[in-house]
């Protein structure tokens, strides 16, 4: 009985992001719409958990956009495709200065110096170590993703060619 068992962050719909955050005891800060939370988990733990918990592994849906994006490297995740919750790395997974970024909660984004200024939709914002042309080419393959994912929503069923 002397073990405890710590609880993964849940991401929802008012996540933002989630940054790698070292220090002697956490390994993540994350922000959500209104506050900050730490977690002793890295940015990778939290999406892998969340994946599982929301139906798939990390691993699993990473295999599936690869497929329908046709590209291999941070490659956004479809955390809760039910409720819309997309997450766009802003480098490689492996790589410290990766940030998670929410895809529905930018409301835009701008080229600061060498790092690339992330504006959410309740006015806060972050500085991400990525250039403006890539986090753009992040967002726009995180839309592509959303689309075909929602084909038959957006288009409806006519659009799936009948057998």
């Amino acid at each position: 009985m002397g073990d405890t068992i710590t609880s993964v962050y849940i991401i929802t719909p008012h996540t933002k992001a989630i940054i790698s955050h070292e220090s002697a005891y956490y390994k993540s800060l994350i922000y959500e719409t209104g506050e900050e939370r730490h977690s002793i988990h890295n940015p990778t733990q939290i999406i892998d958990n969340n994946c599982l918990i929301f139906g798939a592994s990390r691993e699993g849906r990473k295999k599936s956009v690869k497929d329908i994006l046709g590209a291999s490297s941070k490659l956004p995740l479809p955390v809760i495709p039910q409720v819309g919750v997309y997450m766009i790395p802003t480098a490689s997974s492996k790589n410290k200065d990766c940030v998670w970024i929410s895809y529905h909660q930018v409301a835009s984004y701008e080229q600061q110096g060498d790092k690339t200024y992330i504006t959410f939709l309740d006015g806060t914002g972050i500085h991400a170590a990525t250039t403006k042309s890539s986090f753009d080419m992040q967002y726009k393959r995180t839309s592509q993703l959303i689309v075909h994912m929602n084909r038959s929503i957006i288009f409806g069923r006519a659009a799936f060619p009948t057998i």
